[in-house]
């Protein structure tokens, strides 16, 4: 565990989590609460951090909000959590709130072709196999493969998008073993903004991610909340907290869950 901001007090931070009258803990899934698999069907969380969260639930003192740039209908079979928490998919752009409402924002006729355009070039290329097509974007991961093999297929994918992204509303965006390219205009920073927009001042919030899209959601919540890079080795950041998964992770929801018992 390493502090990245000299303002950051955890003791405090803590102290101060038990005596909210709100608390938001804001997740990330892969990398974060799970660990990266080749099968992205089987990535389920670490062991003890379902149990944990469904401990954190079960004071009902803490909203749970899992953001992900997962498609919310890959999430749900992962979670394990009933009932379901609050879900923010496809990097903000799927909504499912704790009444089971399910709504996805709209996007206009031109970005919709040029994301069928998108698809028929990685079809093209002979790399449908390494694609994942989510509602609003498409991904291609190339965990696993050796370093040759990813470069390659990185090379190809992006000459096609690139020409993409020049005419239409869609952005190519790395990630911790792929590439995507997504509709502009929606990241994870949104889905953070949404949530906290109307809370009351002395909310607590709390945000743990560890990718590049996550820097969004710290940048979000800077100053409002405190921003956690979960991974393990650390990189640039705008977080004001590093933890390794798992042990960190299961250190730091074990405090969350201390400090909502604390006045049980």
């Amino acid at each position: 565990m390493k502090f990245l901001s000299s303002k950051l007090d955890l003791d405090s931070f803590f102290d101060s989590l038990a005596q909210a009258q709100e608390r938001f803990l804001l997740l990330d899934y892969d990398g974060t609460l799970a660990p990266f698999r080749i099968k992205r069907d089987q990535a389920f969380p670490y062991p003890g951090v379902t149990e944990l969260l469904n401990d954190i639930r079960q004071t009902q003192k803490t909203q749970i909000v899992i953001i992900s740039g997962r498609a919310i209908q890959d999430l749900i079979p992962l979670l394990n959590l009933a009932p379901l928490p609050e879900i923010w998919g496809s990097h903000g752009w799927e909504h499912l709130d704790t009444n089971g409402k399910y709504t996805i924002s709209l996007f206009d006729e031109a970005t919709s072709e040029a994301l069928s355009e998108a698809k028929d070039s990685i079809n093209s290329l002979g790399l449908m196999s390494f694609c994942e097509q989510k509602p609003v974007s498409l991904a291609i991961h190339w965990r696993g493969l050796q370093s040759e093999s990813m470069s390659s297929i990185q090379r190809q994918v992006e000459e096609r998008w690139k020409e993409l992204e020049k005419k239409s509303n869609l952005k190519i965006h790395s990630f911790d073993g792929g590439v995507e390219l997504r509709i502009s205009g929606k990241d994870k920073g949104t889905s953070v903004e949404s949530i906290i927009c109307n809370l009351n001042e002395g909310a607590k919030i709390a945000y743990l991610g560890d990718d590049a899209t996550d820097e969004d959601a710290f940048r979000a919540l800077k100053t409002k909340g405190l921003s956690v890079l979960v991974r393990e080795e650390l990189r640039s950041t705008d977080a004001d907290l590093w933890i390794k998964p798992p042990d960190e992770l299961i250190e730091f929801l074990t405090r969350w869950r201390q400090a909502c018992l604390a006045l049980s």
